[in-house]
């Protein structure tokens, strides 16, 4: 049970991580429509986690509207390839260039986040908050396993 609680407490401490820099560093305009789809689109992703963390966490109630929300991950994941499109990076987004780069590598971890996001709706589905932290900690891992190789950190 403790190592449960441990993984589950990682998860939520990244997913916190995750939805804070998602709203606090992509608040401006890169002047470049193809990577500002893709922050607007990252920081509704961060909201959905956010949401569903609350009720992994037991700061709230699991209702029937939580699968929207990790519909939209699931959505999110699935457009993931097309929001890193050639040309789309540059100095004022933090997309390194190994996304294009290592394309087989980013492709992998695009993989893994569809996955585990699947995953995640499924144990929201269940409405299991054992499972649901579970899943979202799957999810969050996947996302940190990404923004670490091909993501710049923050200014």
């Amino acid at each position: 049970m403790k190592i449960k609680t441990l993984k589950y407490a990682a998860a939520v401490m990244v997913l916190g991580t995750i939805g804070v820099t998602a709203v606090s560093a992509h608040s401006m305009s890169t002047g470049n429509a193809d990577a500002d789809k893709r922050i607007t689109m990252m920081k509704e992703l961060g909201m959905h986690m956010k949401k569903i963390a609350a009720v992994a966490k037991g700061e709230a109630k699991y209702s029937a509207a939580l699968k929207k929300d990790a519909a939209g991950i699931s959505e999110i994941s699935a457009a993931m390839p097309d929001l890193f499109p050639e040309g789309s990076g540059g100095e004022k987004t933090r997309s390194k260039p190994e996304i294009w780069s290592d394309a087989a590598g980013f492709d992998k971890a695009v993989k893994d986040f569809q996955m585990a996001a699947a995953g995640l709706v499924a144990a929201v589905e269940s409405g299991d908050q054992g499972q649901i932290g579970a899943a979202l900690g799957a999810t969050g891992k996947t996302c940190g396993g990404c923004h670490k190789p091909y993501r710049k950190p923050e200014h």
